[in-house]
């Protein structure tokens, strides 16, 4: 695992070093979430919890990639709902990595919750999460004409709605097991 640690810290740092200042929302949004679930991995954090840090990343990278790609084609999309596409396709491939990796698909009880891998039912829960704080930091711009409330608004309120998910799953999961 900790190999693991270290390339998600590596690869955290990159992305923090490395991000231009006019895109700098997508690269700190995903620094940030990484950065998050390294910790939590490392302090030995629950796996619902760390889930749901991951489900975070999910939806960052998905919406790096999207923007990136509008970026390319001239702020045109290359599919209709695309970013909605990459989403759900980021969400499958990091469940079908988790699968290959054998972090799904223990037998031990421990890894589980209500019957479901803690780290699965994290992660979907955390994608969702995500995706509910991008569109209320979206509705908050679009209520008050284009402008955030406070600098780095996206972030701040997914990073909010990820950590308080994250202490949900820790007082359920500590009941549970």
């Amino acid at each position: 695992m900790k190999p693991l640690l270290r390339f998600s810290g590596a690869v955290a740092a990159a992305a923090a070093v490395l991000a231009k200042p006019a895109l700098a929302h997508c690269p700190l949004c995903a620094a940030a979430t990484a950065g998050g679930v390294a910790a939590t991995r490392f302090l030995g954090v629950d796996d619902a919890v760390t889930g749901t840090f991951m489900g975070g990343f999910v939806v960052s990278t998905a919406l790096w990639f999207d923007l990136w790609l509008k970026k390319k084609r001239n702020g045109k999309e290359l599919l209709p709902f695309q970013s909605t596409i990459f989403i759900i396709a980021s969400l499958a491939l990091t469940i079908l990595t988790f699968y290959l990796a054998k972090l799904l698909g223990s037998s031990d009880p421990a890894y589980h919750m209500f019957g479901v891998d803690k780290l699965l039912v994290g992660t979907i829960v955390g994608t969702a999460v995500t995706v509910g704080a991008f569109a209320l930091h979206k509705w908050i711009r679009k209520v008050r004409g284009g402008k955030s409330l406070m600098p780095f608004q996206g972030i701040i309120v997914t990073l909010l709605f990820l950590a308080a998910t994250g202490v949900i799953f820790y007082f359920i999961t500590r009941r549970v097991v």
